[in-house]
């Protein structure tokens, strides 16, 4: 009887410990099924817009120089002999521009016609033309007294806008203000080259 209890005790402590050591599986709820992103849908690219042509620019007709028309109405002078004149002329009154600031006599002399230098290097023309000044007490007694007194007062500051022909060899140089030529030079062509002409005093 002893023998049984003890072979039974072994077998119910030999269950006892295989039932201890076996290993737990734990059972892992599955996971949730998520639903597949969709991939967000690309947006299709613009048309492109169609640019219109640019309209064609019509050119405007070409325009009566209306300055060449003014210039040579006294005389028949090419438009290229204008132009070459004009463009030796307005150079030569820059050239006056930077004596008269300066005060340069023998600049001025240089652009002087020999008919105006002897005018008003005598001594009866210029005492004339003293008495004639709006300023008194001022007397005229060289041409460069003239150049000083008179000439520089008279045309410093204004700009010539056009050229006038009276002849081929004769040209004014004008400014124009409200359609009226205002007169501030005058020119003398000799030998090829544009001088400078001083008016004379009125008889």
């Amino acid at each position: 009887m002893e023998k049984l209890f003890t072979k039974t005790s072994l077998i119910f402590a030999f269950a006892f410990l295989s039932c201890a050591s076996a290993p737990v599986i734990e059972q892992v709820p599955p996971a949730e099924e998520q639903p597949p992103v969709e991939a967000p849908l690309e947006e299709p690219a613009p048309a492109p817009v169609p640019v219109p042509e640019p309209a064609p620019v019509e050119q405007p007709a070409e325009k009566t120089d209306d300055e060449y028309e003014r210039s040579t109405s006294a005389v028949s002078v090419s438009k290229e002999v204008f132009n070459e004149d004009k463009a030796r002329i307005l150079a030569i009154i820059r050239d006056l521009d930077t004596y008269m600031k300066n005060v340069d006599y023998r600049g001025w002399i240089s652009c002087l016609d020999e008919e105006s230098f002897n005018y008003w290097s005598k001594r009866q023309n210029l005492q004339k033309a003293s008495n004639m000044l709006p300023k008194k007490g001022i007397r005229l007694n060289t041409i460069e007294d003239y150049f000083k007194f008179v000439f520089i007062p008279a045309r410093a500051g204004h700009q010539v806008d056009e050229i006038r022909y009276e002849t081929k060899t004769l040209v004014k140089a004008v400014q124009v203000q409200d359609d009226i030529d205002v007169v501030y030079y005058n020119f003398h062509k000799t030998n090829g080259q544009w001088k400078l002409v001083l008016p004379k005093n009125l008889e």
